[in-house]
């Protein structure tokens, strides 16, 4: 018969001797390693071609937004050089879309020293008169105007809002702030108005000023209302001279039924018109009319 071999067995001390000094070996391998690896990406991040040097932005429109604005939001500044490596793509992004004039935005690195930022600006279909400098997107985000947007006509809407910020109760509880769209009725109301009185068929013929919804729904219904300043334009001849007369105008429409009562005024336009210029004489800006047109089949006109 062979011998058979015999187990050789370590005492439990030498076991747990070499278990722990094998621990300490590797470990110590891995935690140089790590360490050589944070050396070598700081090395990288703070070499010069590795630092942001250009940024390019591109959108729907051709620079919306200064470079200036869109670094200084980013917090960048030539005399803080920032590295490509410390750089946060997704709380750039973050940080561009807080901004209450951007609605769109993605930002990438451009491989060595460049910064992509692709981005939508608001668009401001309306100012919204309850505050000043504030205008409107269709989507009823706000967002200030100037200095971001060259100068344009405008027309006004007036909801009837608290302070900024703050709700009140005459206004549906609707509150104005940054980032935050408006959604109560007065707001779908003023909309619904704008989408009629900016249609190209109408558009072109007189322009509005200012629309007031403030008191459309209030409980009285005596002074339940909405408001729309127009102006119209009399061009007529004087001593050889072509001047243009302004001919403001006044209409007071009810809530339910202002869609057929802007349509009657449409059809009234041309006697006023008609009236106006026989009666106008050199003045340049005429007395405004009011028009009420909010019990049916009628229409006051009070100079």
């Amino acid at each position: 018969m062979k011998n058979k071999k015999k187990a050789v067995y370590l005492p439990l001390t030498h076991a747990l001797a070499w278990i722990v000094g094998s621990t300490l070996i590797f470990s110590g391998s891995a935690f140089a390693g790590v360490k050589h690896y944070l050396k070598m990406q700081r090395e990288k991040a703070s070499d010069p071609k590795f630092v942001l040097r250009t940024i390019i932005q591109t959108g729907p429109q051709k620079e919306a937004l200064k470079t200036e604005y869109l670094a200084e939001l980013l917090g960048i500044a030539s005399d803080r050089p920032c590295s490509a490596k410390a750089f946060d793509l997704k709380r750039a992004k973050e940080i561009l879309l807080s901004s209450p004039l951007i609605s769109h935005a993605d930002v990438k690195w451009i491989k060595p020293s460049t910064l992509y930022i692709d981005y939508t600006v608001r668009q401001p279909i309306a100012r919204l008169e309850d505050y000043s400098n504030v205008v409107v997107d269709k989507e009823g985000y706000l967002f200030p105007f100037t200095p971001f947007f060259t100068p344009k006509k405008l027309p006004g809407i007036y909801l009837g809002l608290g302070p900024f910020g703050k709700s009140l109760s005459s206004s549906d509880g609707e509150i104005a702030d940054w980032n935050t769209p408006l959604r109560g009725k007065y707001f779908k109301l003023a909309l619904d108005l704008l989408s009629i009185v900016t249609d190209s068929k109408v558009a072109d013929l007189f322009a509005v000023k200012r629309i007031d919804v403030s008191n459309a729904f209030s409980e009285s219904y005596g002074t339940r209302e909405i408001v729309i300043i127009t102006e119209d334009s009399i061009y007529k001849s004087l001593n050889g001279n072509q001047i243009q007369i302004t001919a403001p105008r006044i209409l007071r429409l009810s809530t339910k039924n202002y869609s057929q009562e802007l349509g009657n005024y449409l059809k009234l336009r041309p006697q006023l018109l008609e009236e106006e210029n026989k009666n106008s004489l050199s003045s340049k800006r005429l007395k405004e009319k009011i028009i009420d047109f909010r019990i049916p089949k009628l229409a006051f006109i009070e100079d």
